[in-house]
């Protein structure tokens, strides 16, 4: 990341939505604990690069402490510059009835 990193996550009912972080501490303390801890389970279904900007569309799958799961469909579009993240959109949707 560039120390000027900018992120911005955009989803229902996310307390902070369209607001952004901006510098690599704002950014590293945003990233909570995920339910069930780290990491991740992040599966990219596509993912494009041009001109410096990569868009990845993933999905997230995460069991939950109190039982059952979370679902997430996500594109990211990050920004690079000289090789590092410059600016992240998150745009996240709660999968409710899965396929």
């Amino acid at each position: 990341m560039t120390e000027e990193v900018e992120r911005v996550e955009w989803a229902d009912g996310f307390p902070n939505s369209g607001v952004p972080l901006r510098g690599k501490a704002a950014f590293n303390q945003s990233i909570d604990e995920p339910p069930g801890g780290w990491p991740l389970p992040i599966e990219i279904i596509r993912m494009t690069e041009e001109n410096n900007v990569v868009v990845a569309e993933t999905t997230v799958r995460v069991a939950l402490k109190e039982g059952g799961f979370l679902r997430l469909r996500a594109c990211d579009i990050l920004e690079v510059e000289n090789g590092k993240i410059k600016r992240l959109n998150s745009f996240t949707a709660e999968v409710k009835n899965p396929a």
